[in-house]
């Protein structure tokens, strides 16, 4: 049996092999195309591990740790504690293969492997894996380390068949297979566009997750529901993501899956709920709520929340901004609270367009005084465009109700310059100069 040094190189082999490799996000020159006759299927036979159990035992009870080999594994390891690769390896390629029974050459391979993989040779690391195991002299625990290793070293390297054929050859010597090794074949499933694969993988590891799914599994899940447009599969899914982990960017995705199936009332439910909670924070999202509850004729809330963003400073003061916010206010019958964010936009704008409304808006309640003063900010602002005669007509209508006719006739015939507006400018003209005595 080992000593409580070889139990030490275990527990070092054992850590080196746990390292959680990365899986996606792997640079390649081409698209992976997975071959025609590549394993889907979830499980796989079973070998006869009771057997192998038993052939395992006997080289154990055959074979020992030499004394000289221990003694170079242990310095090899404390060379690696150390960040002496190099040095280890070499140390340990002084041990002659022939003079090595099965038993320590399986223990020098593993620690080679462990060597190449810290020397960022993956390569390397799995061929001395791969002689570990065909050793056939570890025990079956140690020796599903090892594929579990290789398999992860393959998805590391983005080698997605490779991995997925590791993970099926891992999965023939475990009997109760972790819930790790079926996403990380979903992952490479995923990869090579298998999608339905990928899936049934991906619900097979959080099936043996014992109901304690992990975040990465939930998300992938998600992204291959959607990948799919199976947009009713995808929403559940990312529910129970922000039941277990409340995040802003699952509040945004759930959302934008109910509009996607035309769930808007859902959708705006959902924004709704993840802005009380203060989960939405960018303009867009608070644009795209302020809109959801416009889009459901609910002005209020709406301008409720834009004015209280402007008035935070989360939503920039923009005359697009302010325009949202008075039209709101409009749509809730709120006039007077409307005329605050015109005012504003007007100031902000670059054009007097902002003042053309604000001036018809003051016509609509009758205030004829305050409707010409804002019009002819308007005029004075400029930048009207096909607008501008339009204006001066209004401008006439406003002093006209004042009972400015000469001020008004002006206007008029300022706004006879537009084609458009020459006709009704023309009728407004003569009814002045009759009403003046001079027609």
């Amino acid at each position: 049996m080992p000593s409580p040094s070889g139990r030490r190189l275990r527990r070092l082999f054992a850590l080196a092999l746990a390292l959680n490799l990365p899986a996606t996000g792997f640079a390649q020159e081409d698209e992976p195309v997975a071959p025609p006759d590549l394993p889907k299927q979830i499980d796989v036979e079973l070998a006869d591990l009771e057997t192998i159990e038993q052939k395992r035992q006997v080289v154990l009870f055959r074979y020992k740790l030499g004394h000289r080999t221990q003694r170079y594994l242990e310095a090899a390891g404390e060379l690696v504690e150390q960040d002496k690769n190099g040095e280890a390896e070499a140390l340990l390629k002084r041990l002659q293969e022939s003079r090595l029974n099965p038993f320590e050459a399986a223990y020098v391979y593993q620690l080679l492997g462990f060597v190449a993989y810290g020397d960022d040779r993956p390569e390397q690391a799995i061929g001395y894996f791969n002689e570990a195991l065909a050793t056939e002299a570890l025990q079956l625990k140690d020796e599903n380390r090892l594929r579990f290793g290789i398999g992860q070293l393959n998805v590391g390297m983005g080698r997605w068949v490779d991995a997925i054929y590791a993970f099926k050859e891992w999965l023939r010597y475990t009997e109760d297979p972790s819930a790790d090794g079926y996403f990380v074949q979903a992952i490479a499933y995923y990869q090579l566009k298998e999608y339905d694969a990928a899936v049934a993988h991906n619900l097979k590891a959080l099936e043996a997750s014992g109901g304690k799914p992990a975040e990465g599994w939930l998300r992938l899940l998600t992204a291959l529901y959607a990948e799919r447009q199976d947009f009713a599969k995808a929403a559940p899914v990312l529910e129970e993501l922000l039941l277990r982990y409340p995040s802003k960017q699952y509040w945004n995705q759930l959302a934008l899956i109910n509009a996607a199936q035309e769930a808007y009332d859902v959708s705006l439910a959902v924004q709704q709920l993840a802005y009380t909670q203060g989960y939405l924070s960018e303009e867009k999202e608070l644009l795209r709520l302020a809109q959801g509850y416009v889009y459901h004729s609910l002005p209020y809330p709406a301008a409720r929340m834009l004015e209280t963003e402007l008035e935070s400073g989360r939503l920039e003061e923009t005359p697009e901004h302010y325009e949202m916010l008075a039209n709101s206010w409009i749509a809730a019958r709120e006039y007077n609270r409307a005329l605050i964010p015109l005012r504003r936009a007007a100031e902000l704008a670059d054009s007097g367009t902002f003042y053309v409304r604000l001036g018809q808006v003051h016509m609509q309640r009758e205030e004829w005084s305050e409707a010409s003063g804002y019009l002819r900010k308007a005029l004075q602002k400029g930048d009207l465009e096909d607008k501008q005669g339009s204006a001066q007509v209004l401008l006439g209508i406003a002093l006209y109700n004042s009972g400015e006719l000469v001020a008004a006739r002006a206007s008029f015939e300022r706004a006879r310059g537009w084609d458009k507006n020459r006709a009704e400018a023309d009728r407004w003209i003569q009814h002045i100069s009759k009403e003046l005595g001079q027609a």
